[in-house]
Order: structure tokens, then sequence, then C-alpha cells
């Protein structure tokens, strides 16, 4: 998304299209400086062909490096193709850029937004991912909110337990020790919404059933991605693991507690959310041998989840 900003401001006259996985095209199909979004359920030679035959578009640029797109951009006949130039079949890109990101010596938006280096776009230091919920997706939400019985008047922290493997997690033992303490604490009295698909039902419902007190624990695994904006954006806080909805929860403005691994290639430096509204836990070192992320402690995420919430209301209240 940033990306796409950049290019827009520096050339406010092109047309700016986006191709993404059919999971997340809801999300960004009515983004600002997209003129129309392709989605796409699998990434295949032929299905990125048929995208750039039909668009017949001038330039591509691959922020997502795979043989398949880079292939694809080449037979579907792209004029200009930019990617990194240090995969084996670079070859098929005309405009390189050379930087290994395995350093991770930066972010992963800043990473891409450096590819646009390569076609003299000027980069404005102040772009961030941000997304916009649409007035009648907060009222579809309050309404589930009502369907599951929460009260919307009830302040709510989202918290999403579910990852895909791509880093090292928090245990669900340090989840659970989290929810049951923020639950005791009597200065606090929020609701605990869970977060997921329907595929990780088993896994969200695990979490809900080891909880002490059940009645303020609600799981809503039916939202789509803008349902699920809508969620964060209402919530007064949002913890997770270095995941998707993480990054979706600072995009709307929400206040973000996450958990991440100390490996390099993992490290909130390359997958940190972009805002200035964060506090995130890192393990002080990398150790295979052991689960590392259990160096941090629920308690200690806990003190700071209380203190945030009842500064964040003194706040309010003045």
């Amino acid at each position: 998304m940033p990306v796409i900003d950049a290019l827009k401001q520096s050339f406010p006259g092109a047309t700016i299209d986006f191709l993404v996985n059919k999971r997340v095209y809801e999300l960004v199909l009515d983004y600002p400086n997209i003129n129309k979004v392709h989605s796409i359920e699998k990434v295949t030679v032929r299905g990125v062909k048929s995208v750039c035959k039909a668009g017949n578009y001038e330039l591509a640029i691959a922020v997502f490096p795979r043989f398949k797109i880079a292939l694809g951009l080449y037979l579907g006949g792209v004029k200009y193709r930019l990617g990194t130039g240090y995969r084996w079949y670079s070859f098929l890109l005309n405009l390189k850029h050379y930087q290994h990101r395995k350093e991770a010596l930066k972010h992963e938006m800043e990473y891409n937004l450096d590819l646009l280096k390569e076609i003299n776009c000027h980069i404005n230091n102040g772009i961030t991912p941000k997304l916009d919920v649409a007035i009648e997706d907060k009222r579809n939400l309050l309404s589930k909110l009502l369907v599951q019985n929460i009260d919307p008047d009830v302040e709510y922290i989202v918290i999403h337990v579910p990852s895909l493997g791509s880093a090292k997690v928090w245990s669900d033992q340090n989840f659970i020790e989290l929810i049951n303490l923020i639950l005791k604490e009597e200065k606090l009295r929020c609701n605990i919404v869970l977060t997921g698909t329907k595929d990780e039902e088993f896994h969200v419902r695990f979490i809900q059933n080891n909880i002490s007190d059940k009645s303020r624990v609600f799981v809503m695994l039916d939202l789509k991605m803008k349902g699920l904006a809508a969620l964060l954006q209402r919530s007064v806080l949002f913890i997770g693991n270095s995941t998707g909805p993480i990054h979706i929860a600072a995009a709307v403005g929400a206040f973000v507690v996450g958990l991440y691994s100390p490996a390099r290639v993992e490290s909130p430096v390359r997958w940190g959310p972009v805002t200035g509204k964060k506090k995130i836990f890192v393990p002080q070192i990398d150790d295979n041998t052991r689960n590392v992320m259990d160096d941090i402690k629920s308690t200690e995420v806990f003190e700071f989840v209380k203190e945030y919430l009842i500064t964040n209301r003194k706040k309010n209240e003045d």
C-alpha cells in the first residue's frame, strides 16, 4: 500500500492496478489510490500472464519475489518489469534493484519502497500503511456484536492467537495466563474478543475453553476482512503474534501489542507494525534449542496492558 501511495504522489496521472491474493481482495478493494484490484486464489504463471495481457501494462513492480510472477509478467507482455536483481530468475526482469532482504536491516515496507528508486520515484518519509473503515462496515460490526451478546458500550481487547507459521510464536499457555490475569483485574473490567478463521476454530475454542471466566470471552470467526478491520478499530487494544491482523490493527489506528521472535529474519525490525501506537515484546536472545518466546512472561505483558488501559481511560476522562 505505501508503494501505491508513493507511485501516485510521483505519477498522479498514472493508472495503478493491484494484484493480490483473493483473501485480502476485499480489504483493499476501495483503497483511494488504486484504480482496479485483481485477485487470484493461487499464484500461477497463467494467472499472472492473463491479468497482464488483459491490462496491457507498461510497468509492473514485483514486490513479492517469485519465479511464477516474474515469468507471468514476462509472458504477459509487460514492457518494463521491476523487481529484485538477486534471484536466479531475475533475467526475466529488465529493471533490477540490488538489495539483500535476508539481512533484515530495515522494514519490509522500506525494502518495497526502495524498489521505486529504479524509476526515479520520490519517496515521502511520512508514508505509512493506513486503512479507512467505512460507516457501513462500522454499522455491520455493531450488529454482529449485538448478535454475539457483546455489549458495545464495554471496552474490549482483541487477541489473535493463530498463526500461519512464518515466525516463532507465543505459546497458547502464555495467552491463557495473560487473559486470566486481565479478567481477574478489577480495575480493567473489559471483555476479550478472540479472532481467527473458521479453519482455526478448534485452536481458538481451545483458548476460550481454558479461561476461568468465559462470560467475558467472545469468539468471532465469521468476519470478512472489512469486518475484522472495523472490529480492530473499535477495540481498546490488540494483542497478537507477528501475523496479518497486527498490521491491519495498526493500519486502522488501534494500539497494538506485538509478540515477536528475536530471529533476525522474523524480528520486528523487518516485520513489525508500522505505527507509533505500539508496544513490542521480543526475547533478548535467539536459541533454536528451546522455545525462546517463553522468555516473554505473561505477567510482563499483563503489567503493560494494565498500565496502558488505566492511563488511556484517564486521558479520555480528562
